[in-house]
């Protein structure tokens, strides 16, 4: 990690196990790890963006064939598993997505994964992403990313209710308004995340699946759990790099949010909405009989 990164979030060992626990939550929503769209061959080439702890990618490695390169790309190493607990197909390293990749790696991808980038999503414009993951694929790879659409919550609960409104209402004023982060073409505030896939269809990608729904009942715990860890997570990051901030208010937020963990955690539901997309980059470039 740098100093000068903007990531709100923490990245110590309890934030590395809510992050292999939000894992479980999609694994257990989708069903999958590789998109089952996604044809399996050999010595297929796969990497992850914002890999974190890279459980992703260590689950994949069990699945697909040994001959797959597995690629884990962060912009800080500090969640990174130990190397020697990894099979050798398996490597991470330090790249900025928000850059172009090195030239090394570009048109090396069959596929390129993605997920809950909706907290690091700068001025909620994900063309820079996309740009950079069209860039690490083969023609004909796969895009494959799962989000948390914070616009489209299921939140139920007056004291959940209530504390999620004046939490939104700290982040805006520390510059961290993750509900509305882009405008359309009528200049109308709207979200990156449901508008994700007409991004991506911008950037060129062919749009195989895009989904929004709900978490299933026996999965609403698990996701009110790791979310309310997260915005834990958020309010210290905001402590730390906002300091202009009045540290009462935080206080009062951390408070609140206390109160939710101990007395009301049964008497709440405190969930984003899921959303998935498949996109597809074209096997040749457009002007080019396919």
């Amino acid at each position: 990690m740098t100093e000068t990164d903007d990531y709100v979030l923490g990245r110590n060992i309890f934030h590395s196990v809510r992050l292999d626990a939000q894992h479980l939550l999609w694994r257990i929503h989708t069903g999958y790890i590789l998109h089952p769209q996604i044809p399996i061959t050999d010595n297929m080439r796969v990497a992850e963006l914002g890999t974190g702890t890279g459980i992703w990618l260590c689950e994949a490695a069990k699945e697909l064939p040994s001959t797959t390169q597995l690629d884990g790309f962060d912009i800080s190493s500090e969640q990174f598993p130990n190397e020697r607990q990894c099979p050798p197909n398996l490597t991470f390293d330090l790249m900025d997505s928000y850059l172009d990749p090195p030239l090394s790696l570009v048109g090396q991808y069959d596929v390129v994964h993605l997920r809950m980038w909706a907290s690091n999503m700068k001025n909620g414009d994900s063309g820079p992403i996309l740009r950079h993951a069209m860039q690490l694929l083969k023609p004909g790879g796969f895009l494959q990313w799962e989000e948390a659409d914070l616009t489209n919550q299921v939140i139920l609960g007056e004291k959940a209710r209530d504390f999620e409104t004046g939490v939104n209402k700290l982040f805006r004023q520390a510059g961290l308004d993750y509900r509305i982060q882009a405008y359309n073409f009528d200049f109308m505030s709207i979200s990156w995340v449901p508008n994700l896939h007409n991004q991506a269809r911008d950037t060129g990608f062919i749009i195989l699946e895009s989904e929004r729904k709900e978490f299933q009942h026996h999965l609403t715990n698990l996701c009110t759990n790791t979310y309310l860890l997260a915005l834990q997570e958020i309010l210290q990051g905001i402590r730390k790099s906002c300091p202009s901030e009045k540290p009462q208010s935080i206080m009062e937020h951390e408070i609140a949010l206390h109160h939710l963990f101990s007395v009301e955690r049964k008497n709440i539901v405190y969930n984003w909405g899921p959303t998935t997309l498949l996109g597809r980059k074209p096997s040749c470039p457009l002007g080019q009989n396919l």
